[in-house]
């Protein structure tokens, strides 16, 4: 589909918290706004590496988790796209939780959640090239904290983004209002009645 042919294309403005879907936006000609502009969001869609049947979420692997939690927590509906091998019974450390944190606190933060959690290990995301810890576009570091048992989501929810340096997480506790799964036989909807914000 070009872009002249998305129907209501004029009517319609999008926001993004990724710079690779803000080109694309842009490359279609469509209206981009800033959030910095907006009180709100109608409709958020993003995907994730992996979501439990109470659509709670680990979105870690593109470390742009604080970003997308803004978003996701001022739209009116929060809504996932997945496939269905993303979907699991409940969360399990298949994926790390990975935190932002801010580069004068990464021994604390680091150390800190070592002495919370004694069955884990966390690791600063290392630049390739450099071989230097990994800035993202915020100017902050990124850990990834993978546990040999995962903790109550509610429990970890707040005790990590509390360690004094963490500016958050990338579990995404009560926050999703649907999940579309995409799978072999067709489309499955599910929906959650009260959301936890």
């Amino acid at each position: 589909m070009i872009h002249n042919e998305i129907p209501f294309k004029d009517t319609l403005k999008f926001v993004t918290p990724s710079s690779h879907s803000a080109e694309l936006i842009n490359k279609y000609h469509l209206t981009h706004v800033d959030l910095s502009d907006l009180k709100s969001i109608d409709l958020y869609f993003d995907s994730c590496d992996q979501v439990d049947k109470d659509l709670n979420a680990f979105k870690s692997g593109g470390g742009i988790h604080t970003k997308e939690k803004i978003f996701a927590s001022i739209a009116s509906e929060f809504i996932l796209l997945v496939e269905e091998s993303k979907l699991v019974p409940v969360l399990n450390t298949e994926f790390p939780l990975c935190i932002e944190l801010f580069p004068e606190a990464a021994t604390f933060v680091l150390n800190h959640i070592s002495r919370l959690y004694t069955d884990c290990s966390i690791t600063l995301r290392m630049n390739e090239e450099t071989n230097l810890p990994l800035v993202n576009g915020n100017g902050n570091l990124l850990a990834d904290i993978y546990f040999e048992n995962l903790p109550l989501l509610e429990e970890l929810n707040i005790s990590v983004k509390a360690v004094p340096g963490v500016i958050d997480h990338s579990l995404f506790y009560g926050i999703a209002a649907k999940v579309i799964v995409a799978e072999s036989q067709g489309i499955q909807l599910l929906e959650k009645k009260s959301i936890n914000r």
